[in-house]
């Protein structure tokens, strides 16, 4: 889990770096495509083979769409307008969103008071990061921030949403579940690829190039074999909870090599994000041991 956060951390700055030169869908696009050939010729190399249903097929190619190009692409175009560590902080509101989901799709996790709790504070913690300034001054100039900051909460939901579904198809095995996630997502890019690069055309600069391949690499490819790894070991609600260490790793990263810093707003509303998922899992354990 803490080599997943630190590589996920990774993947802000790398973003920030892409976006500089090349289109954003292009960005979601092309690191799709390096982390599908990469995790095919794993795949291939395992001699596993690849025999679903059609029910699979679609919630694999579901998981994809909102887990995979939705989130990237949203994250990708944020990342234009806001901070890279930004990013990773507001995608902390991941665990808050699983437990509100949770009590829609899950037979034993409902709603208590102290879970409420927690969802509160952790909304709380969110709106400091959106700064409240810029959500009450609706005239002023930091409302540009504002929609970017609520693509990163969309994406979130897409995290949430597709890990859910991955859960569910606990009888694929984790290697074949993230290579055709994966190739799904890629080729669900594909044509927005053609489209936006006929329209308008990215430059590919050294350091552009370098961070995407990086990005492909091992932010998606090397990332998501944990990732399904672990939602398949240990569900997604744990999985959740690397939303711990890519704040902490998304202002390392920034910090060393963007040299971004973060407010005492921001890192307040952090704060209460973390004691709000905090406060939820000791209401998982005190509902176990009851």
């Amino acid at each position: 889990m803490i080599i997943l956060s630190a590589i996920w951390g990774s993947a802000f700055f790398a973003i920030k770096v892409s976006v500089e030169t090349i289109n954003p869908l292009t960005v979601a696009s092309l690191r799709l495509i390096i982390a599908s050939i990469i995790l095919f010729l794993y795949y291939k190399s395992r001699n596993l083979i690849f025999n679903c249903s059609n029910n699979i097929i679609f919630k694999i190619f579901l998981i994809g769409l909102i887990g995979n190009f939705i989130p990237f692409s949203l994250i990708s175009w944020s990342e234009t307008y806001i901070q890279s560590n930004t990013a990773g902080l507001l995608l902390s509101i991941a665990p808050i969103l699983t437990l509100v989901f949770s009590h829609f799709f899950t037979k034993d996790d409902k709603f208590s008071l102290l879970k409420l709790i927690s969802i509160i504070i952790g909304l709380i913690g969110v709106l400091l990061i959106f700064d409240i300034n810029s959500l009450i001054l609706v005239s002023s100039n930091k409302t540009l921030d504002i929609l970017p900051k609520l693509s990163i909460i969309l994406a979130a939901f897409g995290y949430v949403i597709s890990s859910i579904l991955a859960y569910n198809l606990r009888n694929v095995d984790s290697i074949t579940l993230t290579t055709f996630v994966t190739i799904f997502a890629a080729i669900i890019s594909i044509p927005f690829l053609i489209y936006v690069e006929f329209q308008f055309q990215s430059t590919f600069t050294s350091s552009s190039a370098l961070s995407l391949i990086y990005l492909g690499a091992f932010p998606t490819a090397l990332a998501f074999l944990i990732r399904f790894y672990i939602i398949a070991k240990a569900g997604p609600i744990f999985l959740s909870y690397v939303a711990y260490l890519i704040p902490v790793f998304a202002i390392v990263w920034g910090y060393i090599f963007l040299d971004e810093k973060i407010n005492l707003t921001t890192f307040f509303g952090v704060i209460l994000i973390l004691i709000g998922v905090f406060i939820s899992q000791k209401n998982l354990v005190m509902q176990k041991k009851s």
